[in-house]
């Protein structure tokens, strides 16, 4: 039973830590809200020209078409748009970056936890902390994914790797002496 308590706990840690984490960066750093780009003046201050010009003789292609090529946009909504997806994926690559940190400095944390208290009864701690941080990480790679340049993914990416690895191997050499 003592068991069952402790994965629990270890796993009520992990998600405290995670939603802390992203719920620090969300007050310190929020994302762009689309609101402060397009308010509803602006959304509604043009009308929006679409299907009314397509014939009853014009397929559903070449209507399409035409409304393409007609820019049949709402040029203030288009302008305030494009500002938003530019606001938004450099918050997607900063978001990457900084969760990156977090997610890391939570595995040494957990690390450093193991070390440092010689009692076992502190695995389901650390080991919580460690889950934080691994899906902190993941986290980071799929909200920057789009917006984050691939050779800094793969440099983010394999710093994480080598700190897991030489970690994973300290760890399991203090375990292997006990």
């Amino acid at each position: 039973m003592s068991k069952v308590l402790s994965a629990v706990f270890g796993i009520g840690i992990a998600v405290v830590v995670y939603v802390t984490m992203l719920l620090g960066i969300q007050a310190f750093y929020p994302a762009p809200d689309y609101d402060d780009f397009c308010d509803e003046e602006i959304r509604y201050s043009e009308p929006l020209l679409g299907y009314e010009g397509c014939t009853d003789n014009m397929t559903l292609g070449e209507c399409r078409e035409q409304v393409k090529e007609g820019g049949a946009v709402n040029t203030k909504m288009q302008k305030c748009s494009e500002d938003y997806d530019k606001a938004n994926e450099s918050y997607g690559r900063n978001f990457f970056i900084i969760a990156s940190i977090l997610g890391v400095i939570a595995l040494i944390a957990s690390f450093s936890l193991f070390l440092h208290v010689t009692s076992i009864t502190v695995t389901n701690i650390t080991a919580g902390i460690a889950c934080s941080g691994i899906v902190m990480i993941l986290w980071a790679f799929m909200r920057g994914w789009e917006s984050t340049d691939d050779k800094l993914k793969f440099v983010v990416g394999l710093i994480i790797a080598a700190i897991v690895v030489t970690l994973t191997v300290i760890l399991n050499k203090k375990i292997d002496k006990k």
